[in-house]
C-alpha cells in the first residue's frame, strides 16, 4: 500500500486552483519538467503557461493526485472540501490569513481541517514544495532548474530558509524542499518520516518555529537513527522575543529552548544555531564523510591556517596527537629541509603544487591512525589567480587518504574563498568541501556527536523512544510535603524517618525519632519554607524543639499570615552529607515530559548548576545528565573530600523519574536530596498529580 504522503511528494497528476498569481509556479513547474498531466482551475482563462484551464474543480477531466491552492482563504476551504469529495488525496494550501492572525483565522483554520479529512495537506501558509529526483514542483518560489541523483532533503517551516538554501554559494546537494506553514493538517514531523524512507535522501534538515505532533517527530527520530540519517535541526524562536516574533508569524507554539535541546539530544536529532552551521551539517553528512573519532590531521601550505585550524580543532574538542617515531624520521627525508614533522603538518611553499611529494608526506602522517585529515586553504577569486595551482594539494590529500578508514576534508576558512568549480573537484575526490572555519568545526562535532550518540541509542532499544506519552497530565491539586514523601517512598525514593503531629507535641516526637532532627510547617501552599520562616534544622534537644517551634509561629505569622501553623513535620537529620543534588519532573507544553537536574538546596538558582533531559527518564540516561553538572565533581570527592554514594543518587532520581511518568505528575520537584557518603534521602518534595491519581493514592 502506498505510503499516504506518495501524492504529495510524487504526483502523477498536479492541479493548479487559482489565477494570474500562479504563473510563477507553473513556470517552474513546466521548467523543472514535470512529466504528468497538469491543469488549471480558472475561469476566466482558456490556458496559463501553456496548461489548460478548466472553469471549476468539478469539470477537471481526471482526479489529481496533488492541488496546488492559491486562492483567498475562504474559497481555499471550499476548495479543498470539494478536492477531497471527487478523491484527490493531497494539496498544498498557499492561501494565508489562519492561524497566523488570532481568533477568526483559527476558526477558518479549523474549518479547513474539517474540509481537509484524510487528505495530506501542507499549510495553510505554505509555499509548497519541490522534489529534484522526481522533478515536479507545487511552489510559489523559484529553487533552480536542476536535478540530483541523491542528497539531503530540507523540511522547513518557512520559505525563507529554503531561499536560503538555495541562494547561498554552498555546493549542497538537495533531493527535496518542502515548506510546511501552519502544519494544521501535515506537520513536518509526518514529511520527515516520509523522506527517511527515499534512499535518495541521505540526511533530513528540519526548520521550525513550532511543531505539533511531537510522538510523530518521536518516531521519525526512531527510523533516522535505524537508517543510519541524522536529522539536522535548526530550531527558531529560542528566546522570549523570538518565541513572540514566532508567535505572530506562524501562531505554532514554540516552547523554551532548554527543552527543545534536551529533547533533540534525547532523540539523537542534531541540533545547529545558524543557518551556516546546519546547511554545513546537512553538507558534511551528505558526503559520508563523518569521522569515528577525535584524532585530527591537519595539512596545508600556510603556517598561519594550520595553527589556526589546530586551534579551533582544539576548541571543539579534537585532539591533534603528533608523528612518532619510525613515521616522524620517514617525515624528515620527505619534507622539504625547511619544514619539521608535526601536526599540524606545515608543507611549505617548497611542496606547493607537487602531488607526488605531498601524497607521500600525508601517507606517511595517516600512518599514525588519524580519524580525520584536513586539508585547509583558501582560494582566490575568479580572475585574480590560476585555481588549478591549487589542486595538488587537495589531490595528494585524496590520493593519500584513498582505501584508509578517514574521513576526509577540505576546508576554506572563509566561506567566500571556495569557488563552484574547486568545490566539484574537491568533492570529485572523495574529500568533503566545507566553507566557514567556525561552521566547518561545529559540523565536525555534530557528526561525532551523532555517530557516538547513535550507537548509545541504538544499543538501549530505541524503539522506546516513541513510546513516550505526550499527552499533557490533568490538572491537579498539590499535596503537602509528607504526602508527597509517602508516595514517593512508595515509589522506592528513600526519604528520612519523620513523624507528622501537631506543634505542641513535636518535641515528643523529635525524641521518638531521635535527635537531631529537622522540624518543618506542614502545608500544601508552603513551596519555599525557608522564605516563609517555616523550617528549622539541627535541633539537638526537645528544649530546642519547644523553642523552635514558638519562633516558626512568630515568624510565619509575619511572613505568611494567611497560613497558619496547624500542624509540622519532624524528621531525622541525614548523616555524612557531601552533596545536594535537585530534581523535578514536569510537563512542557512543546516537548512532553522534562526532567531537570541541578546543583540542590536553596542556592540552585544562584549557581545555575542544571541541565534538562527529556523522556524517557533511563538509569544511563540520568547518569549522563548528572556527570554533565558541578556537582558531579562533589560526588567524586573534590579536592581530597569523601566521595558521595553516586548510585544511592542515581536510585533515587531514577525511582523519581519513574513515579513521574507511571502517575502522569502535573509537578513534582525535591530539592533537595541530600547524598552522603552512604545513601542519598530526599529532605523536601512538591507535588502535584491529577484528580484521577489523588483518589488512587
Amino acid at each position: 500500500m502506498a505510503h499516504r504522503l506518495e501524492p504529495l511528494f510524487r504526483p502523477k497528476s498536479v492541479a493548479f486552483i487559482g489565477g494570474s498569481n500562479l504563473n510563477p509556479a507553473l513556470k517552474y513547474h513546466r521548467d523543472l519538467g514535470f512529466e504528468g498531466p497538469t491543469w488549471v482551475v480558472n475561469p476566466k482563462y482558456e490556458t496559463l503557461q501553456g496548461y489548460p484551464c478548466v472553469p471549476s474543480i468539478e469539470d477537471l477531466p481526471e482526479v489529481p493526485d496533488l492541488a496546488f491552492v492559491a486562492i483567498r482563504r475562504e474559497a481555499a476551504i471550499e476548495a479543498i472540501a470539494a478536492l477531497r469529495k471527487m478523491g484527490c488525496r493531497a494539496a498544498v494550501c498557499n492561501a494565508a490569513g489562519f492561524a497566523e492572525t488570532g481568533t477568526e483565522g483559527g476558526d477558518l483554520q479549523a474549518r479547513l481541517v474539517a474540509a481537509a479529512g484524510d487528505m495530506a495537506v501542507l499549510g495553510p501558509n505554505s509555499v509548497g514544495l519541490v522534489n529534484f529526483v522526481d522533478p515536479m514542483a507545487a511552489m510559489m518560489d523559484q529553487f533552480g532548474v536542476h536535478s540530483v541523483p541523491k542528497g539531503v532533503a530540507i523540511v522547513s517551516q518557512g520559505g525563507g530558509l529554503l531561499c536560503d538554501a538555495v541562494f547561498s554559494d554552498r555546493g549542497l546537494a538537495i533531493t527535496h524542499m518542502v515548506g510546511g506553514g501552519n502544519q494544521a493538517v501535515t506537520g513536518l514531523e509526518a514529511c520527515a518520516d516520509y523522506l527517511l524512507d527515499d534512499p535518495r535522501v541521505t540526511a533530513v534538515g528540519l526548520s521550525f518555529e513550532g511543531l505539533r505532533d511531537i510522538a510523530g517527530l518521536r518516531r521519525a527520530a526512531v527510523k533516522a537513527l535505524k537508517l543510519g540519517k541524522p536529522i539536522v535541526a535548526i530550531k527558531f524562536g529560542r528566546t522570549e522575543a523570538g518565541s513572540r516574533a514566532a508567535a505572530s508569524h506562524t501562531a505554532s507554539m514554540t516552547g523554551a529552548g532548554a527543552a527543545w535541546e534536551a529533547l533533540f539530544d534525547r532523540l539523537g536529532i542534531i541540533s545547529t544555531a545558524s543557518e551556516s552551521e546546519f546547511f554545513e551539517t546537512l553538507k558534511l553528512i551528505d558526503s559520508g564523510q563523518i569521522p569515528k573519532g577525535r584524532r585530527a590531521l591537519v595539512a596545508s601550505v600556510s603556517g598561519v591556517l594550520g595553527v589556526m585550524l589546530a586551534d579551533h580543532l582544539s576548541a571543539g574538542g579534537f585532539d591533534l596527537p603528533q608523528p612518532t617515531g619510525e613515521r616522524a624520521a620517514r617525515l624528515r627525508d620527505l619534507l622539504p629541509s625547511i619544514a619539521t614533522p608535526c601536526n599540524p603538518q606545515d608543507v611549505t611553499m617548497a611542496a606547493w603544487n607537487d602531488t607526488e611529494r605531498q601524497t607521500a608526506i600525508y601517507s606517511a602522517l595517516l600512518e599514525e591512525g588519524y580519524d580525520l585529515a584536513l586539508m585547509v586553504q583558501n582560494y582566490p577569486r575568479d580572475g585574480m589567480w590560476d585555481v588549478s595551482e591549487y589542486a595538488a594539494q587537495v589531490e595528494a590529500l585524496g590520493a593519500a587518504c584513498r582505501g584508509r578508514d578517514v574521513a576526509a576534508l577540505q576546508i576554506a576558512p572563509m566561506v567566500d574563498c571556495f569557488p563552484a568549480d574547486a568545490r566539484d573537484h574537491t568533492q570529485s575526490l572523495g574529500l568533503a568541501a566545507m566553507q566557514g572555519l567556525d561552521e566547518c568545526i561545529r559540523a565536525l562535532g555534530h557528526a561525532v556527536w551523532w555517530r557516538e550518540r547513535r550507537e548509545t541509542l541504538l544499543a538501549a532499544r530505541p524503539e522506546r523512544l516513541s513510546e513516550v506519552p505526550v499527552a499533557a497530565p490533568e490538572p491537579g491539586a498539590r499535596h503537602d510535603e509528607a504526602a508527597a514523601k509517602a508516595m514517593l517512598s512508595a515509589a522506592g525514593v528513600a526519604v528520612p524517618a519523620s513523624r507528622v503531629t501537631q506543634p505542641e507535641r513535636a518535641a515528643e516526637a523529635a525524641a521518638e525519632i531521635g535527635f537531631p532532627v529537622a522540624l518543618k510547617a506542614l502545608d500544601a501552599r508552603l513551596l519555599h519554607k525557608t522564605e516563609a520562616g517555616a523550617v528549622r534544622i539541627g535541633l539537638a534537644s526537645a528544649g530546642a524543639v519547644r523553642e523552635a517551634v514558638e519562633a516558626m509561629r512568630a515568624e510565619m505569622a509575619r511572613h505568611v499570615p494567611d497560613i497558619p501553623l496547624n500542624a509540622v513535620l519532624v524528621e531525622a537529620m541525614a548523616p555524612d552529607i557531601v552533596a545536594e543534588v535537585m530534581a523535578s519532573v514536569t510537563h512542557d507544553p512543546s516537548v512532553g515530559p522534562v526532567m531537570m537536574i541541578a546543583g540542590g538546596g536553596i542556592e540552585a538558582e544562584l549557581w545555575n548548576d542544571s541541565t534538562l533531559l527529556a523522556a524517557p527518564f533511563e538509569r544511563a540516561e540520568i547518569a549522563r545528565a548528572l556527570d554533565r553538572l558541578k556537582v558531579a565533581e562533589r560526588l567524586k570527592g573534590w579536592r581530597g573530600r569523601p566521595a558521595g554514594d553516586r548510585e544511592a543518587a542515581l536510585d533515587a532520581l531514577e525511582a523519581l523519574a519513574a513515579f513521574a511518568l507511571a502517575e502522569g505528575a502535573e509537578e513534582i520537584e525535591v530539592n533537595p536530596i541530600l547524598v552522603g557518603r552512604k545513601g542519598a534521602l530526599a529532605v523536601d518534595a512538591v507535588l502535584k498529580l491529577a484528580e484521577r491519581k489523588e483518589r488512587v493514592a
